[in-house]
């Protein structure tokens, strides 16, 4: 079998143009791990980092027979992270401004008595849902989440490490989508509103 791991850059592109599966393969694992590291530094978020690395890696192959690399191969590469990241902050920019928009109109519009009942138990369900969530998850997730500290101060308050801090809020939020799954966006933005009162 060919050891694909003696071969340069250049020499494993060609042979991705080819079709070669190994050679990819061999790319991926060089890169994969520096690509997620400087996405994690930009985004800070592991799974939005993960899923920015691996659509970078899905086009390459995609467009492997009209590859085309002005300078080196790392470079193509972190050139198309650094894209991928502006793309990010543009869409979280325009997502922001629209869930800042909902949140007032939930924050100033008063509620009627049966709206009051809905938050009521809306209020319960999260807590139950939090109760879920293991010992260590909880306690990052209210850190962040009501009490609104950075994931590096609650780092340094738990002795744990910022991914560790990530990997549990992101936890927490898959359980809470879990169960809240079945609720509109607008409920969703005023879960986050209750979360913080």
């Amino acid at each position: 079998m060919i050891s694909y791991i003696k071969y340069t850059d250049e020499e494993l592109t060609d042979l991705l143009r080819t079709g070669d599966e190994l050679a990819y393969q061999e790319l991926y694992n060089r890169y994969w791990d520096v690509l997620l590291d400087t996405a994690f530094k930009r985004i800070s978020s592991i799974e939005l980092a993960e899923e920015i690395v691996q659509d970078i890696f899905v086009n390459l192959f995609i467009r492997r027979e009209s590859l085309t690399i002005k300078s080196s191969f790392e470079g193509y590469l972190k050139n198309a992270l650094k894209y991928k990241v502006f793309d990010v902050f543009r869409s979280q920019t325009t997502h922001d401004k629209y869930i800042n928009e909902v949140l007032k109109n939930v924050n100033n519009r008063s509620i009627t008595p049966e709206e009051a009942l809905q938050v009521k138990e809306l209020k319960e369900k999260i807590d139950r849902t939090t109760q879920k969530m293991p010992e260590k998850c909880r306690e990052v997730f209210i850190l962040s989440r009501v009490e609104n500290l950075s994931n590096k101060l609650i780092a340094e308050r738990m002795g744990i490490s910022v991914s560790t801090v990530e990997k549990h809020i992101s936890k927490a939020m898959n359980i809470i989508k879990a169960d809240f799954r079945e609720y509109h966006l607008e409920v969703m933005l005023l879960i986050t509103v209750l979360l913080k009162k």
